[in-house]
């Protein structure tokens, strides 16, 4: 039997988040040592309280660390971000909001309380005292991780890799050229990339090659148990809040950080992954949190940076159905 791969999971919970957990908690090939928690698409206490949410759902014992409630230096600097106009993720319309990532989700409050270890001494201790490499899957904006490194950077000697969900090529979705984790905390990211550890970036380039339908929804909604529905509703919450915020046509959506867990548990749902050097921007001006890729020289032998430009969408989904059909966690 093969040996379950170690992950610590970091989270800011999140729609895309939800499904992201529930899919690395349900495949049950992955060994998670704890999950951490950002601030990021909320506050860090609602994240927090919509991560205990998930896991109370799925029944899963599984340690909830909060960790820094705001990014490492962003906004030390006044002004910074009068170059970048954020783009809103909610509107209200008639006196109801729509949004892609509620406040809280639709499930319960859970029973059980998040530990009380902060997330990056968590990430450092574990890290240190394991016999064995552990991979970290960042996918909020990475400053628990990045604080982490700053800790203490011989941690790194114990990271099998870093899968981001975060950054993107030539496209943006918080800014024109900026993806929204690693616009929140550019330092943190670049951190990270910078430290030599091996590093795969799930951009927005690959994580929108396999966007959900609203047919998949319906489908998820089909499997009768409460993983599927969930996935189905914040499908369609996302769906609808595009629509009303005039994004797209709301007939398909991207679960970005479910990609980056389905990267771990299979590799091969990354069908076009190019070695290429990569920065951050950390200036401040109109490129402020974008990543920058390193294009004339493919497949770079001497980097430590992996990017990913397309998903099997297919493959992608089938990861999805299979594990969110099952009722509980896998013995």
């Amino acid at each position: 039997m093969q040996q379950k791969k170690k992950v610590i999971l970091d989270v800011d919970t999140g729609s895309d988040d939800a499904v992201a957990i529930m899919l690395a908690v349900l495949s049950g090939e992955l060994d998670i040592l704890g999950i951490t928690v950002t601030q990021g698409n909320q506050a860090l206490e609602n994240c927090v309280d919509n991560t205990m949410r998930v896991l109370h759902m799925l029944g899963a014992d599984i340690p909830v660390y909060p960790g820094c409630p705001a990014p490492m230096v962003r906004y030390l600097t006044p002004g910074r971000s009068a170059n970048n106009v954020e783009r809103p993720i909610f509107i209200v319309e008639d006196g109801i909001e729509y949004t892609i990532h509620p406040d809280f989700t639709i499930l319960p409050p859970s029973t059980a309380k998040p530990q009380e270890k902060h997330a990056c001494s968590f990430i450092v201790e574990t890290l240190k005292q394991s016999t064995e490499k552990v991979t970290l899957i960042p996918v909020g904006p990475p400053t628990n991780v990045g604080m982490a490194f700053r800790m203490d950077p011989t941690i790194v000697e114990k990271v099998e890799e870093v899968v981001f969900m975060g950054g993107a090529v030539n496209m943006g979705n918080v800014t024109p050229i900026a993806e929204a984790n690693f616009f929140h905390d550019p330092e943190a990211a670049k951190i990270i990339i910078d430290s030599g550890v091996k590093v795969r970036i799930i951009p927005l380039n690959a994580t929108h090659s396999a966007k959900l339908t609203m047919q998949d929804a319906d489908d998820l909604a089909s499997l009768g148990t409460k993983a599927g529905d969930l996935a189905a509703y914040l499908l369609r919450l996302r769906s609808q809040a595009s629509i009303k915020m005039g994004w797209h046509d709301g007939q398909e959506e991207a679960m970005h950080d479910a990609l980056a867990v389905a990267a771990v548990i299979d590799p091969t749902v990354i069908t076009d992954l190019r070695r290429q050097k990569c920065f951050i921007d950390i200036a401040g001006g109109a490129g402020d949190g974008q990543l920058i890729v390193e294009h004339r020289n493919q497949n770079d032998s001497s980097a430590s940076t992996y990017v990913a430009y397309k998903a099997d969408k297919e493959k992608f989904y089938q990861m999805i159905r299979m594990h969110l059909q099952k009722e509980k966690l896998p013995l």
